[in-house]
C-alpha cells in the first residue's frame, strides 16, 4: 500500500495541475475505457479499465497521464504511466514515455521509452523507437521502425519491431490501414505476425503472434468522442484471445 501510496501521490499532484491547465491555454480531455479479452485455455476473462487524462498545449505538443486497473490469469495489477510529445522542428516529432506497476504480477515492473516521427516528404512519414520493460524475471528491449504514407483521407504504415530478450532476438511485422471521415472519426485495421515476449505468470516468455484488430474513434460534436475496438489474438501455442474494447472521452 504504501508503495501505491508513493506512486500516486506526484501522479494525483500532476492530475490536479493538469486540471488547472486551461488558465494556461492547454486543452484537456479526460478519457475512460474498459477492454475484455476472453482466453481459449480455461484462464478467466481478462479485465482492464483506465483512465487517461491529456493537456494538448499545441499542435504536437502533447502530455498523457493514465492510471489502470488490469487483470490477467486471475492475477490484478495497476499501472501509472505518463507521455510526453513534443515538437523538435517543423518535420521532427520525439515522444518519450515511462511507467511503473506497484504491483508488477503480470505487467512490468516498470517501463521507459522514446520515438521519433520524421516527415521526410510531403504525406511520408517514418518512426522509429526503442522501449525497456523490467520484469521479475527478465528485461524485455523492444524496437520499432515503421514507414507511413497519406493518401487522401487514408493512411497506410507498415512497420517492423525487432524483441530483445534473454540474449536472443525476436521479429515481428505490424501493417496498419486507417480511413479518416469528418473533422477527427477515424477506423482503422491492424494486422501483425511474427514473435513477440509475453508475461504470463511465472515469467516472460518469446512466443509466436499472429494477431488482428479494427478499431475506432467518433465524436459526436465539440466535446464528447467514444472510441471501440475488437481484436484477436494467437498466441503461439499458449492460448488464444477474443476481445472487445470501448471508451469514451469529454474535452474540456
Amino acid at each position: 500500500m504504501r508503495r501505491v501510496l508513493s506512486l500516486g501521490a506526484p501522479l494525483a499532484l500532476a492530475l490536479l495541475s493538469a486540471l488547472a491547465a486551461p488558465a494556461f491555454g492547454a486543452d484537456t480531455s479526460l478519457r475512460l475505457s474498459g477492454a475484455t479479452e476472453r482466453l481459449s485455455n480455461d484462464s478467466p476473462d481478462w479485465r482492464e479499465s483506465t483512465a487517461a487524462l491529456q493537456l494538448r498545449f499545441a499542435p504536437r505538443q502533447l502530455l498523457d497521464l493514465s492510471v489502470a486497473d488490469v487483470h490477467r490469469f486471475g492475477l490484478h495489477d495497476s499501472q501509472l504511466a505518463a507521455s510526453l510529445t513534443l515538437p523538435v522542428s517543423s518535420a521532427l516529432t520525439a515522444t518519450f514515455d515511462a511507467g511503473a506497476s506497484p504491483t508488477h504480477r503480470v505487467l512490468a515492473r516498470r517501463f521507459a521509452g522514446a520515438a521519433l516521427q520524421y516527415e521526410f516528404a510531403p504525406r511520408w512519414l517514418v518512426h522509429g523507437g526503442a522501449r525497456s520493460s523490467s520484469y521479475d524475471s527478465a528485461t524485455v528491449n523492444g524496437y520499432q521502425f515503421a514507414l507511413e504514407h497519406y493518401i487522401d483521407r487514408y493512411s497506410v504504415m507498415l512497420g517492423w519491431r525487432p524483441t530483445r530478450a534473454f540474449g536472443s532476438t525476436a521479429h515481428g511485422v505490424e501493417l496498419r490501414a486507417n480511413r479518416y471521415y469528418g473533422e477527427r472519426d477515424s477506423v482503422g485495421l491492424i494486422a501483425a505476425a511474427g514473435k513477440e515476449a509475453a508475461s504470463v505468470p511465472g515469467g516472460v516468455v518469446l512466443t509466436e503472434v499472429r494477431s488482428l484488430a479494427v478499431l475506432g474513434r467518433h465524436w459526436f460534436d465539440q466535446r464528447w468522442a467514444l472510441s471501440w475496438g475488437a481484436s484477436y489474438t494467437r498466441q503461439g501455442s499458449l492460448y488464444t484471445r477474443k476481445g472487445i474494447n470501448a471508451g469514451i472521452e469529454y474535452a474540456f
